[in-house]
């Protein structure tokens, strides 16, 4: 009985953890959520971002972070999940998941358009997927020196970047030490 209770309590605590208030409302950190179908990614919330896989996974958890809707007004979700051994964030549409906009949109919203400012590659970065070196690389985009990119947020020594690749938009992870910014 006394470690029911003490299990009882550790998942009240860490469910109390995951929610914090946003503008007198409270919002979620992260839901786990099962695909319908299989996955096909982009870099970012909305087709006018760089394709980066397409992943036989229908079935699959995968963990969902944040929510953006793009200009036809299509709910997009920002997913992490693992693959091939590695982790990955990417972008997919809602419709994959089998979970409500209703619950989705209790996630972060990825305002879009909203940078830092503006950097310079000083060095070659391999851009990954996601802000740590565990998160699987993209393979063939690497940035050269003088590359210029958009700045959006930093988290754990890495830049969460954008710019334009191939007519497409590209938005990745770069370590903080290759963008002068």
């Amino acid at each position: 009985m006394k470690k029911l209770i003490a299990m009882m309590m550790l998942v009240v605590m860490c469910t109390a953890a995951a929610v914090a208030p946003a503008s007198g409302e409270q919002y979620v950190y992260s839901i786990s959520a099962r695909l319908i179908e299989d996955l096909a990614t982009r870099s970012g919330p909305g087709t006018v971002f760089t394709g980066c896989g397409s992943y036989r996974m229908k079935g699959q958890n995968v963990t969902a972070l944040s929510y953006a809707y793009d200009k036809g007004g299509v709910l997009w979700v920002e997913i992490e999940f693992t693959y091939g051994g590695a982790y990955r964030r990417a972008w997919t549409g809602a419709k994959r998941l089998n979970v409500g906009a209703k619950q989705l949109t209790q996630l972060p919203y990825d305002e879009g358009g909203s940078y830092l400012g503006y950097g310079t590659i000083k060095s070659q970065a391999t851009p990954r997927f996601g802000p740590g070196m565990m998160y699987s690389p993209y393979s063939g985009k690497d940035f050269y020196r003088g590359t210029q990119v958009a700045v959006i947020t930093w988290s754990d020594s890495f830049w969460l970047v954008e710019c334009q690749q191939g007519g497409e938009v590209f938005r990745c992870w770069i370590p903080d030490w290759t963008l002068d910014f």
